[in-house]
């Protein structure tokens, strides 16, 4: 198993004392009634105060709860099975039903070789201060350590979960979930995963109102049961209709992925629309030695009418974006990615962002990609993989960087828009795209040019600590981040496209340090 360095650790620890906070009293605003589990208590009790508390899970199973009601399991204590909640487990939008652990600790609920906790047809169900632990992805445990399916209204929040087969978190035909403070690692296929089963539709989605903000999917490496298709992801999300993933980190998953095919990547949707991904980190992710994939960030089959923005991806095997369409059954268009940086992303040759549709069908169209860094420092690290052409992508106000070729071997670009971007070659090479440099490439294309005049930049663009964006906290992306910002006599300053006058894009209210947009 591959070692996380000493600073890495130290980054985990801070972001838990952060964003775990062990809560030991009862709910706020909750009118039911305090369930107590505690290893000294016995099944025939009451549970309804610590000195008549239940012992076990098979209890809190046995037992109906109305709204309003809170079972807590003693900090520091570990209970052994899986916890069922189901739709004769009643709460509302003002008395919801907790779940949580009481004193200055998080108890441990053991799952072993199966789930932590299964809820079904569960509405308004709070999941907070606690640990889901399983026996190991390959010591015997076949299951989800969270697993929530057709239910409306649930949190789950500051919960850790690890050493479960499948994913740490599964959320499966809901609406309305809220997933915050999660720290999933240890896991096979995902940290966490949001499914349906709308693969094939043209219209329809399962999930609803999705978010997920502050969680951290550490070393989830790949699922030994999935020879397949891909495993080993940090984030994932599908089937959704309007979804929401913030201030997240995705770190060192995929690296044990048993499948030669498509990959994992860090943090990414798919058969979804109206969903954004901001402000979160996405680094040192792989996938199999021989497998695709592997990288930061993905819009991938069927995804329409979102938004990657204020991002970071570094040092991932894979590209550092991916827009990707294997053939789903909804049209993938209408996308945007912009405010983001790649630094040195596409370790397996696939660059900084990469384009590609499958021969299964679908279709793919209309992505607008302006004010991005793109940074590629790797030996002949291309910026952009675009294995086949599709109308509508658009290339405004980046900068690219790159260390050898501009787009990677074996590709051409064809139907592709670029104007006002930045392009320097690390290697220093002025040849671009088999031309002599990028004007002669930008006359013969019309790309770079406007009104008969060559827009594009072909200068070392001036940016402070270039390749020094290593960051492990996604709260520091909104502000202080100094990389890559221009220094003085940066060819960048005052010389973007006004976007939303020229071409009618909204261009947002700020970049990614939070400055207002000019």
């Amino acid at each position: 198993m591959p070692k996380k360095p000493v600073w890495l650790h130290l980054a985990v620890t801070l972001l838990l004392a952060l964003w775990l906070p062990v809560c030991s009293s009862h709910a706020s605003g909750q009118s039911g009634r305090v369930f107590f589990v505690q290893p000294a208590g016995d099944d025939k009790n009451s549970g309804l105060s610590p000195e008549q508390a239940w012992r076990t899970i098979d209890r809190v199973n046995a037992a109906n709860f109305t709204p309003g009601d809170q079972i807590l399991f003693s900090g520091g204590a570990t209970y052994n099975g899986r916890l069922r909640f189901d739709a004769g487990d009643s709460a509302t939008t003002s008395d919801r039903l907790v779940l949580s652990s009481s004193g200055d600790a998080r108890a441990i609920i053991d799952g072993g070789n199966g789930s932590g906790l299964v809820a079904e047809d569960c509405h308004h169900l709070t999941i907070k201060n606690l640990v889901f632990r399983g026996s190991g992805r390959k010591a015997g445990n076949e299951a989800d350590g969270v697993y929530i399916t057709r239910c409306r209204q649930v949190e789950v929040d500051s919960i850790e979960v690890h050493g479960f087969q499948h994913a740490g978190v599964l959320v499966h035909i809901c609406d309305s979930v809220r997933i915050t403070h999660v720290y999933a690692h240890d896991n096979g296929f995902a940290g966490i995963h949001v499914t349906g089963t709308t693969i094939w539709d043209s219209s329809r989605y399962d999930n609803h109102h999705l978010y997920i903000g502050q969680c951290i999917a550490e070393n989830n490496p790949g699922d030994p049961t999935v020879i397949d298709n891909h495993s080993g992801n940090g984030i994932l999300a599908s089937s959704t209709d309007r979804g929401l993933i913030e201030y997240c980190e995705a770190f060192n998953n995929g690296w044990d992925m048993p499948w030669h095919g498509n990959g994992p990547v860090g943090i990414w949707i798919w058969d979804s629309r109206n969903f954004i991904i901001q402000h979160c980190i996405s680094h040192d992710n792989k996938s199999a030695p021989d497998a695709a994939d592997g990288g930061g960030f993905d819009l991938d089959g069927g995804t329409s009418d979102s938004i990657i923005q204020y991002c970071l991806s570094f040092d991932n095997q894979g590209p550092g974006i991916g827009l990707f369409e294997f053939g789903a059954g909804k049209v993938w268009q209408n996308n945007v990615i912009r405010y983001n940086i790649s630094q040195d992303d596409g370790k397996n040759g696939q660059g900084s962002l990469a384009i590609w549709k499958g021969e299964a069908g679908g279709a793919i169209r209309n992505c607008d990609i302006y004010n991005n860094t793109f940074y590629n420092s790797n030996q002949n690290g291309p910026n952009l993989c675009v294995q086949n052409n599709w109308q509508g992508f658009r290339f405004f106000n980046n900068v690219f960087v790159y260390n050898g070729p501009f787009l990677m071997a074996g590709n051409r670009l064809q139907d592709e828009r670029f104007e006002n971007n930045c392009y320097w070659n690390l290697s220093g090479n002025q040849e671009f795209l088999n031309h002599v440099n990028i004007r002669t490439w930008a006359e013969e294309t019309g790309n770079e040019m406007r009104g008969g005049r060559f827009v594009g930049i072909y200068a070392e663009p001036r940016l402070y600590n270039s390749g020094g964006a290593r960051l492990t906290f996604p709260l520091l992306l909104h502000g202080p981040l100094t990389e890559y910002q221009p220094i003085s006599a940066s060819p960048l300053i005052d010389a973007g496209l006004n976007l939303e006058k020229m071409y009618g894009v909204n261009p947002g209210e700020r970049d990614i340090r939070g400055t207002s947009i000019p």
